[in-house]
């Protein structure tokens, strides 16, 4: 499994990413939609997730339950230039790091608008090179050229109101000079500020100085039912018809009651309990390893075994906590199956 897994693409090409995270087990993959930081996380579980580029338009786009519950399975988040500086300044609270210009740019509210980090891109093939000028690139290439003199403020706000009017794919330097004289032209091969590359780098210098950490947790991950529905189900390589031949021998045999109303306490307890992390989860890993014959741990993935002994840790942590309180819980038990009266009853006549 990678260390790191960086999503990246049009803002900076992959060749840059391992160029700067040198010896590093890094995988860098295209940009991000929705299901595609779930999957990653289920399947490989990395230390740390960068999220730079991402779709949006033609799929649904990357999705902050997701990146919440990567978190929550201990996995350091983080973003910065484009998609992944909106979801860390959405996320910011939840402990996801944000990085650059134009990630402090939205966490502080300067700007609220999804199509100031947009481009369109061409394909894989061609390195994903992007065909128009992103909204905050023109900012920041503006204020830039102000600041040196070769336009005037009135100038750059009219530029800049002219680049928000139009759709994204459409904000290109040469339509919004077009029949102007002014000497930004043959400024611009010098003076354009790459503002989403360079914050790129900056998220890339932090990984480099193994300075992203996992969140600080003091919330809990929410299984909600559309979360459910969803999420990855990357514990195992069992294939989906393995796994209902195994559920139907269970019925045949009688045996299915009985493992689902344990199953069920086992989701209870792992969705409801404090998960462990770091040190810990390992810890946990190393003692099921030890216990669980190795035979029914192998088609287990590494994130799903790291699942796994997470919600062992989760199961024994709620037993513990409630085994006070059995007795009580075995006479509701028998209340919910007509059962109590008549073992309770006869011996409180004698």
């Amino acid at each position: 499994m990678p260390e790191i897994a960086v999503f990246a693409g049009p803002t900076i090409p992959a060749g840059r990413v391992r160029d700067a995270l040198p010896g590093r087990d890094v995988a860098v993959l295209p940009p991000a939609g929705q299901g595609d930081v779930a999957a990653l996380v289920a399947a490989e579980r990395p230390r740390v997730v960068a999220l730079v580029d991402g779709v949006y338009e033609r799929v649904p786009a990357v999705w902050h339950k997701e990146l919440l519950w990567a978190m929550s399975e201990g996995v350091a988040v983080a973003g910065a230039a484009s998609m992944g500086a909106l979801r860390a300044a959405e996320l910011a609270p939840y402990g996801m790091t944000g990085v650059g210009a134009v990630y402090r740019a939205f966490v502080t509210g300067e700007l609220t608008d999804d199509d100031e980090v947009a481009v369109a891109h061409l394909d894989a093939e061609q390195g994903y090179r992007p065909v128009n000028e992103a909204m905050v690139t023109i900012r920041a290439t503006l204020r830039e050229a102000v600041r040196e003199g070769v336009v005037s403020a009135a100038e750059a706000a009219e530029l800049v109101a002219t680049a928000k009017g139009l759709h994204y794919p459409d904000r290109r330097w040469p339509g919004l000079l077009a029949g102007r004289d002014t000497p930004l032209r043959e400024w611009l091969p010098t003076g354009r500020q790459d503002v989403k590359l360079a914050d790129a780098l900056a998220l890339l210098d932090l990984l480099a100085r193994d300075e992203v950490r996992p969140a600080d947790r003091a919330w809990h991950f929410e299984q909600t039912s559309a979360w459910r529905a969803v999420r990855p189900a990357g514990r195992t390589a069992l294939p989906a018809s393995a796994v209902e031949a195994v559920l139907d021998g269970l019925r045949a045999e009688g045996r299915y009651d009985e493992l689902e109303r344990a199953a069920t306490l086992r989701l209870v307890a792992a969705a409801t309990g404090a998960r462990p992390h770091g040190a810990a989860l390992d810890e946990w890993i190393a003692l099921v390893s030890g216990r669980v014959p190795a035979a029914d741990l192998a088609d287990l993935t590494p994130a799903g075994l790291a699942a796994f002994a997470a919600d062992q840790a989760c199961l024994v942590a709620a037993a513990t906590e409630v085994a006070g309180d059995v007795p009580a819980a075995i006479l509701d038990t028998l209340r919910v199956r007509g059962e109590y009266a008549a073992r309770v009853a006869p011996k409180e006549k004698r």
